[in-house]
């Protein structure tokens, strides 16, 4: 994959990779900074202001106005809170990036705040904060946080929480902009049909008298080994929704390509371990898979499933098995192979469009502060061997690092059962 990257004088790093056979361009604006930056007392920050970007800005005073010029060149656009970054995307025709490059330069730099609007978008929040609860598939994940990372940044929703957003104040939230929202924190990713030389001018132009900042470091995270293994909700609900939750690994770590083959093998579709035992040999779960959270230094591997409340235990069990066996067994070569085919196919059909290209890239040059190119990721990914494997199971499962997540009809009195469970008792 071609690509240039140009680092303004102030900081801010560009990345443009020309697609020229697409119709398209697609934008991404990656910020280095996410839920884990906030202290508790205002949790939920980074995803209020998020909302409010969109609500108006100096030359585009109403979210309307933003709106209609973006879709009304055709255009299609989003943002994003997580842990880490927070991230504002757009796809539109290739003739029309510059012109949406201004919108967005607007919005992230003269935002308005309007106070009659922090309070709608208030009342917004709150409600989303809301439906997750009503939504157990959903909650059950941001109980695994908690389980994993407890009173710790990497624990909580990205959302904050009811009572934090109820007191948020419009100065915190302008405080917290100044501070964090630096072109030395921003990437900017294009894809797509464009000529770089404009891109990288019109970045200059609209960016370029932007003065960078000291941004604040993140507090550390790493999961504690002693705490609390379950977390119970009890909810009358017809499945009983459960997240199994073990050590994982950062994305700067050697292992982590090996995670990635760790999480095909277990979960990642319909011909994985866990799916093809649990669901088609078992009938334990309708619905069952696996998922990796990489962070800075930390990182967890998660197994959610939706299971009949009678046999939830049958299923975690099922799963400590799936485990287990991986820290006993070295994994066959033939499957293997098959998975790191599977993981590196993964890589190129996920990299067809201008969206995915740009989101791809500015996520790894956030993460990495480099690009890895397609080749040398299926190099590593090919250099995984049925020892690594062996080896990253037996001291990550470990029964020390097992936490559980459930939330169904029952009772939270059998979380002593459940924990037993977890440790092999």
């Amino acid at each position: 994959m071609n690509y240039e990257r140009t680092t303004l004088p102030n900081g801010l790093r560009l990345l443009t990779t020309s697609m020229p056979g697409m119709r398209s361009a697609s934008i991404a604006f990656f910020f280095t900074v996410g839920s884990r930056n906030e202290d508790s007392s205002i949790a939920g920050v980074s995803h209020f202001i998020e909302h409010m970007l969109f609500k108006g800005s100096r030359r585009y005073p109403t979210a309307r106005a933003i709106s209609e010029a973006i879709e009304g060149v055709g255009g299609v656009f989003n943002g994003s809170t997580g842990k880490e970054l927070t991230n504002y995307t757009a796809r539109v025709p290739a003739d029309q990036l510059f012109n949406v490059m201004e919108v967005f330069a607007d919005m992230l730099r003269r935002s308005l705040f309007d106070p009659k609007e922090v309070e709608k978008e208030r009342n917004v929040i709150i409600e989303e904060i809301s439906a997750t609860q009503d939504d157990p598939q959903e909650w059950v994940n941001l109980l695994a946080d908690e389980a994993m990372w407890p009173s710790l940044p990497l624990g909580r929703d990205d959302a904050g929480t009811i009572e934090t957003v109820s007191r948020m104040t419009r100065q915190k939230m302008l405080d917290y902009l100044h501070t964090f929202y630096r072109p030395n924190s921003l990437v900017i990713s294009v894809a797509g049909n464009i000529e770089t030389r404009r891109v990288q001018e019109g970045a200059e132009e609209l960016f370029g008298d932007w003065e960078p900042g000291e941004i604040p470091h993140w507090q550390s995270s790493f999961p504690p080994i002693n705490a609390p293994r379950v977390r119970m909700v009890q909810k009358d609900t017809e499945q009983t929704n459960l997240c199994l939750t073990t050590l994982g690994t950062s994305y700067h770590s050697p292992d982590y390509f090996t995670f990635l083959l760790v999480n095909a093998l277990l979960g990642d579709g319909m011909s994985s371990r866990l799916f093809q035992s649990i669901r088609e040999e078992q009938g334990l779960a309708y619905d069952i898979g696996s998922y990796l959270n990489c962070y800075q230094e930390t990182g967890s591997l998660v197994v959610s499933a939706g299971v009949d409340p009678s046999r939830a235990h049958d299923a975690i069990r099922a799963t400590l098995d799936e485990l287990e066996r991986l820290r006993a067994e070295l994994v066959p070569v033939d499957e293997l192979e098959r998975i790191k085919t599977y993981v590196c196919g993964g890589f190129s059909l996920g990299l067809e469009g201008t969206q995915q290209v740009a989101s791809w890239l500015g996520s790894q040059e956030c993460a990495q502060e480099r690009l890895l190119d397609i080749d040398e990721i299926v190099a590593r990914i090919q250099a995984v061997t049925a020892h690594d494997i062996l080896r990253v199971a037996q001291s990550h499962f470990a029964p020390q690092w097992r936490r559980l997540a459930i939330i169904g009809p029952d009772d939270v009195q059998r979380a002593g059962e459940f924990e037993k469970s977890l440790t092999g008792v």
